[in-house]
């Protein structure tokens, strides 16, 4: 596969939870209507797949470190493929539910071996740059795929949008299949030696430490994208459509976040973009609370700064973890999903406890926002 195909493939196997979550955000109001729930239960779709996701990437990631990352990609397709089309044809909010799952556990293989990929394909000091590029990509579909989903929700139903998830399915397996295997030196130990490396890579403290703090924004972050469809549509009362753009709005600007890191990073360091990124999250926080409810353009006004600044360290991030440990490539790679998709699910989770979504989004913006703040500030100091 050349160069740029291979950078593509990158890009889309990287894009499979955002794509399974956000082209399927506008239909979450029509799929409640259409099984007769409560808006919890369709929620629940959503905590499954990201459970899920999160428990079979660490999974794969070891075996891929063993069998390799081909056979696992193709595997991804399969699961991803079967899972959407079983999604599309549910019969009750449980099938969909279950079905979700099975998309989930290709979606994590997906996940996963794209970020090996970059470790295995490019030398050090590309894999920044690459990283930057292709979480840059993949927000492009933050951006676009709600409003593709609400086009869907239009002209079909909100099965539409799993046969669209299908054909992304379709085209990961195509490309395992003619990819070539990257892995230079198998893991040559049984399953569950091979499974227990990600216990050798969680006692590296520095690895874990990094883990930790680049994970905490993705909770305030997923807690507002679970929300959104109910504070524009529901509270605000605006139209998929209208609400597609807003969320478009914030994914652009996470999109401009990432690709504005290399730049910034030449200009003032790393260590300066962190501290002045997580020094915007309690700030967004402070601000939705006040002044979230008023309107929709005060609530995405709010919203801006925060997405633009959680994704302009991530390829940081993913970078310092990928070279904080010299092998087990996969079960890095595993943790490192893992990690974000643990937080995404707690600030799910999270949501039902708060009187209403403003609430809720705000106070976990300010919380863990200073949270992330304190500590990368004493885990500089150590270092």
């Amino acid at each position: 596969m050349r160069k740029r195909a291979f950078a593509v493939f990158l890009v889309m196997a990287s894009a499979f939870p955002v794509i399974s979550t956000d082209l399927y955000l506008p239909a979450l109001p029509a799929i409640t209507a259409y099984f007769n729930t409560a808006e919890r239960l369709t929620n629940v779709t959503l905590i499954c797949f990201s459970i899920t996701l999160a428990v079979s990437m660490l999974i794969w990631g070891p075996l891929s470190d063993k069998y390799g990352r081909k056979p696992v990609t193709i595997l991804a397709g399969i699961f991803y493929l079967s899972g959407s089309l079983m999604c599309a044809f549910s019969q009750s909010i449980t099938q969909l539910i279950c079905f979700r799952i099975i998309q989930a556990i290709g979606c994590g293989a997906a996940m996963m071996v794209a970020t090996a990929f970059v470790k295995d394909v490019y030398e050090e000091e590309r894999q920044e740059g690459i990283l930057s590029l292709v979480q840059g990509m993949v927000l492009i579909c933050p951006a676009i795929a709600p409003s593709i989903g609400a086009l869907v929700l239009h002209l079909m139903n909100w099965q539409g949008t799993f046969f669209i998830q299908a054909i992304m399915g379709v085209i990961i397996f195509a490309g395992g299949l003619l990819i070539k295997e990257t892995l230079k030196e198998p893991l040559q130990a049984g399953i569950a030696k091979t499974l227990g490396r990600l216990l050798v890579v969680c006692r590296n403290k520095r690895f874990v430490i990094l883990l930790l703090i680049f994970s905490i924004p993705a909770l305030p972050n997923m807690a507002f994208i679970n929300a959104s469809p109910y504070i524009f549509q529901s509270h605000f009362g605006l139209s998929s459509q209208i609400y597609a753009l807003f969320f478009g709005t914030s994914a652009i600007s996470m999109m401009a976040g990432t690709f504005c890191y290399l730049p910034a990073s030449k200009r003032v360091g790393r260590s300066a973009i962190v501290y002045l990124c997580y020094s915007i999250l309690p700030l967004s926080g402070v601000g939705i609370l006040l002044f979230g409810s008023l309107s929709p353009f005060a609530m995405i006004a709010m919203i801006l700064p925060s997405s633009f600044i959680c994704l302009m360290v991530k390829p940081l991030g993913t970078f310092l973890m990928l070279n904080a440990q010299e092998s087990d490539t996969g079960s890095v790679s595993s943790l490192i999903g893992f990690g974000g998709l643990l937080f995404n699910t707690v600030g799910m989770l999270l949501l039902p406890l708060f009187p209403n979504y403003f609430a809720a989004v705000g106070a976990l913006y300010l919380v863990f926002g200073i949270f992330a703040l304190v500590l990368f500030f004493a885990f500089v100091r150590k270092v």
